[in-house]
């Protein structure tokens, strides 16, 4: 009797142990930036077309982009060349990790059906090769805004992925909002493994 509950005691451990799942979060606001370099090419269109630095300068720091310190929500809503511009989420990857699933929650305003404005998940990985760290970057898909289901704008995005136990790696989610209107709240990035 005593080794029959030892053995169904080992083997309902067995089972549970592929139940749980480590929940790791993280806020929009810490992990989440506009690309630089993108935004000082819009800011130099800008500028050509205004013909007036300080109208351009003004359009410029009174646009909603940027972390949320309330919310601790990453808010994009450029206000010109909303086409060109884009901001990234990376989210660092370890070796502990081999199948997860990432969750994207956000809040989206005023995003028109149909219009193309949506986030590219990749997973970066950073290796030596003897001489120099290089970077190698692996697509794996996205999805549009305006396809999400929306709950009072509410949206939810999961996808799974693999970073097959390798290190020095990081999840990259490269977005864009939709190029004539439309506000994105991204809250947080979660990931299950």
């Amino acid at each position: 009797m005593f080794k029959r509950s030892i053995i169904l005691t080992a083997v309902s451990l067995v089972f549970s142990s592929n139940v749980l799942a480590k929940v790791e979060t993280f806020p929009a606001a810490s992990f989440c930036g506009e690309n630089i370099t993108k935004r000082n090419e819009a800011f130099q269109k800008l500028l050509k077309q205004e013909g007036n630095a300080e109208k351009a300068m003004q359009r410029l720091v009174t646009e909603q982009v940027g972390r949320d310190a309330r919310s601790h929500a990453f808010v994009y809503n450029p206000s010109f060349e909303r086409s060109t511009r884009q901001f990234t989420c990376s989210i660092p990857l370890s070796d502990e990790i081999g199948k997860f699933k990432v969750n994207v929650h956000a809040h989206v305003q005023g995003m028109n059906p149909g219009r193309p404005g949506g986030c590219e998940f990749s997973r970066a990985r950073r290796v030596h090769d003897g001489s120099d760290w290089k970077v190698f970057t692996f697509n794996s898909g996205g999805f549009w805004w305006s396809d999400l289901q929306q709950n009072d704008g509410f949206v939810n995005f999961s996808k799974d992925m693999d970073n097959e136990y390798e290190r020095s790696s990081s999840l990259q989610l490269t977005c864009r909002t939709t190029w004539d209107q439309g506000i994105i709240k991204l809250q947080h990035i979660e990931l299950e493994y």
